[in-house]
C-alpha cells in the first residue's frame, strides 16, 4: 500500500490491516505460488499458496473498508472455481482489486512475470470420461471489484466449457477486467468465454483475447433489465472462433471503441430479438468472416440482417494487422510496432 494511505500496520487473524483516517479497514493478502504456504498470515514476508485460501480470508470477513490482493509471479492452478461470495460491503473507491504484483505499465515489467491463471478441474463422472464438462477459475458474486495483470489460461479437458471470469448474479455490479491476457488453445487448453457478466457496469479494457471462443460475453440482465454503463475498450481480439463481443440486453449507453478485432468467425454476436444500435468508434475491425450474428447459449445461429445497424466513427475495416508472436517479447501479442493499429493504443498498456 502507499504510505501516504497508511496510518498504521498490524497484524490479526493472520491477515494485513491498514487502518485509513475514515476509520474503515484496509486489508492486503499476498499471494505467492512458489514461496508461499496457506498456513501463512498472507503478508507481505509470509505469504499465501494459493488464491483459493485469499478467497477464503475475503469470505470469513464482514469488515469495511478496501482489499488488495497481490499475486507474484508464478502458475495457479485451479483444480476448482475460486468464488468471492457476496458478503463484503464494498464500494466504487473501498473496493476488492485482485492484481498481479508487477503490472504492465511498470519498468520492470515483462511478459513471463505475469501471474499464470491454469485450470486443471474434472468435474466428470468416474463413468463417463466423454461428459460434457463446465469449468470456471474466478466466480465474482461481489459488487466494486477489479482484476488487473493476470494471464488465463484455458483447461485440458475434451468437451469443456471453460470461462475464466463469471459474474452472475441479483444487484452484482461494478467489474473492471483490465491490462489482462486470455490465451486460449483449442487443441489443448480451450477458452470458452474468458470473461460474462449480467447486470451493469462490466468494463473490460487493455486486454488480449488470443484464439478464445466467446471473448466478452454482456450476458443478460436479470427480470430482463439491461446492463448500463458497460464497456469494452483499447482490447486486442485475434482469432475468437464465436465472436469478439457479444451482448445481450445491453444498454445503448455501452462504450465500444479503440478496439482491433481480426481473424475471428464474427466480430460481433447478439441476442436473437434485441434491436440496440450500438455505437462503434475508433476501432480496426479487419480479416473477419462475419460482422455481425445472432447466437444463442450453444453458439451462433446466422447472421443479422438489415434490422441490425450500428452508429459507426471511424472504423476500419480493411487492412492486415500484424502481432508480435515472440513470446519473450515486451509487447507479445501486441500489434507490430509502426504497423497497421499500432497507433490505435489497444493492448496492455496504458501508457
Amino acid at each position: 500500500m502507499k504510505s501516504e494511505r497508511i496510518a498504521w500496520r498490524f497484524s490479526f487473524v493472520g491477515l494485513v490491516f491498514i487502518v485509513s483516517a475514515s476509520n474503515a479497514i484496509a486489508e492486503a493478502l499476498y499471494v505467492d505460488s512458489r514461496t508461499g504456504s496457506d498456513r501463512n498470515p498472507g503478508t507481505e514476508e509470509k505469504p499465501l499458496q494459493t488464491i483459493g485460501q485469499a478467497a477464503t480470508i475475503v469470505n470469513s470477513s464482514t469488515q469495511p473498508g478496501p482489499t488488495t490482493i497481490v499475486i507474484a509471479p508464478g502458475i495457479y492452478n485451479f483444480n476448482r472455481c475460486v468464488a468471492f461470495e457476496n458478503k463484503r460491503p464494498y464500494t466504487e473507491k473501498d473496493r476488492l482489486v485482485i492484481r498481479a504484483a508487477v503490472l504492465p505499465d511498470e519498468p520492470a515489467w515483462k511478459p513471463a512475470l505475469m501471474p499464470i491463471m491454469l485450470s486443471t478441474e474434472d468435474p466428470r463422472k468416474p463413468e463417463n470420461s466423454d461428459q460434457q464438462t463446465e469449468t470456471y477459475g474466478l466466480k465474482i458474486k461481489l459488487s466494486h471489484v477489479t482484476i488487473q495483470g493476470l494471464k488465463f489460461l484455458g483447461n485440458p479437458l475434451q468437451r469443456n466449457w471453460h470461462c475464466c471470469i463469471d459474474r452472475v448474479g441479483e444487484n452484482l455490479n461494478d467489474l473492471i477486467v483490465t491490462q489482462c491476457m486470455f490465451l486460449g488453445d483449442r487443441d489443448g487448453l480451450d477458452i470458452y468465454c474468458p470473461v460474462i457478466a449480467g447486470g451493469d457496469r462490466l468494463v473490460v479494457d487493455h486486454s488480449i483475447f488470443y484464439n478464445c471462443n466467446a471473448c466478452v460475453v454482456f450476458w443478460d440482465g436479470l427480470q430482463g433489465v439491461p446492463g448500463k454503463k458497460c464497456a469494452m475498450r483499447y482490447c486486442i481480439v485475434d482469432g475468437a472462433r464465436i465472436s469478439g463481443v457479444w451482448t445481450c440486453q445491453t444498454a445503448e449507453d455501452f462504450e465500444f471503441h479503440h478496439n482491433i478485432v481480426t481473424g475471428s468467425k464474427y466480430f460481433w454476436m447478439r441476442k436473437p430479438g434485441d434491436r440496440q444500435r450500438y455505437r462503434v468508434e475508433d476501432c480496426i475491425v479487419t480479416g473477419n468472416k462475419f460482422y455481425s450474428g445472432y447466437g444463442i447459449e450453444s453458439g451462433p445461429t446466422g447472421q443479422t440482417g438489415p434490422e441490425v445497424t450500428y452508429q459507426e466513427s471511424n472504423v476500419v475495416k480493411n487492412g492486415e494487422v500484424a502481432l508480435v508472436k515472440d513470446r519473450t517479447a515486451s509487447r507479445y501479442l501486441h500489434v507490430v510496432p509502426g504497423t497497421f493499429g499500432s497507433e490505435l493504443g489497444a493492448g496492455l498498456f496504458r501508457k
